[in-house]
């Protein structure tokens, strides 16, 4: 009996699946936008890591220069239903921050987490650096980081901030620079499906510049939780749900992909041998869509 115990612990299945760790790496124009000085009216650039949208990443089949999206972009499926976006089929993904619901209709859509420090910080961004101060669901403007704490306690019934996934303290944050001046960050893809041969391949959804905005295209404000405290009626906003297998019906002139040079290749017999190997797979996402239309 005890022999069978033993056994039972240390079985190895040979699953056809891997946690895939790595560091991904984003220029730091994709940290970088443009604000304007509302009291003089000059524009000048700013580099923050709170500037960086989601960050997605997915194991595939191969990457290509897509004819359909004018850009490197996974291989896709047949097309067997024109009605329906082309289907890359992907082993696994993940991201490097997701959408949060940060408390207030305001800021449906557009908090990632991994960014910000505390509320005092997110408010701050909002009010000082890019002019668009928050506003609580009343419409009174947001000031202070307590009374935003305040409002987040009593909307989801807490009494912590670690139970807030935006709020990632000074030791959370996703993204550090590196000796080079772009930014880095640790991601995993988990249960990841293996291929040998199969690529890596990610993309940075950056934010609005043209309108003023921060908004994502990434995020959909019509889907997830509801609030309907006292009048309020609306969605909190999730990610989009075919950001994997579809990304380039999301990726816009501005956005970041992995070039098809640069797309790590796993070459790795199996499973096993991958994840004996246990490798810190680097991944750079430095390649600008758009950049194509100026050759």
């Amino acid at each position: 009996m005890l022999l069978l115990l033993s056994l039972g612990c240390s079985f190895d299945e040979h699953l056809n699946s891997a946690d895939i760790h790595g560091v991904v790496t984003i220029p730091r124009a994709a940290a970088t936008r443009p604000v304007t000085d509302l009291a003089t009216g000059e524009t000048s650039e700013i580099v923050d890591t709170r500037n960086i949208g989601p960050v997605i990443i997915g194991a595939y089949p191969s990457v290509v220069q897509s004819a359909e999206y004018g850009h490197p972009h996974p291989e896709v499926g047949p097309v067997i239903d024109p009605s329906l976006p082309p289907d890359t089929y992907p082993y696994g993904g993940g991201t490097a921050g997701r959408f949060d619901y940060a408390c207030y209709q305001h800021l449906v859509c557009q908090v990632v987490t991994g960014r910000f420090t505390d509320y005092d910080d997110l408010l701050d961004w909002y009010s000082d650096v890019i002019h668009d101060p928050v506003v609580d669901d009343d419409g009174n403007m947001v000031q202070s980081g307590d009374y935003m704490r305040q409002s987040c306690y009593e909307l989801f019934e807490i009494t912590a901030d670690y139970e807030m996934a935006w709020i990632s303290g000074d030791d959370g944050l996703d993204f550090t620079e590196n000796a080079d001046g772009d930014f880095e960050a640790d991601f995993s893809l988990w249960h990841t499906n293996y291929k040998q041969g199969m690529s890596l391949w990610g993309w940075v959804d950056t934010p609005s510049q043209t309108d003023g905005s921060f908004q994502f295209s990434t995020c959909d404000p019509t889907l997830g939780q509801q609030n309907n405290e006292y009048t309020n009626d609306y969605d909190y906003g999730t990610g989009r749900w075919t950001l994997l297998n579809s990304p380039g019906e999301f990726i816009g002139s501005g956005d970041f992909v992995t070039d098809v040079d640069a797309a790590p290749v796993l070459d790795w017999e199996d499973a096993d041998a991958l994840r004996e190997a246990d490798p810190t797979v680097e991944l750079n996402i430095s390649y600008l869509v758009g950049s194509e239309l100026e050759d």
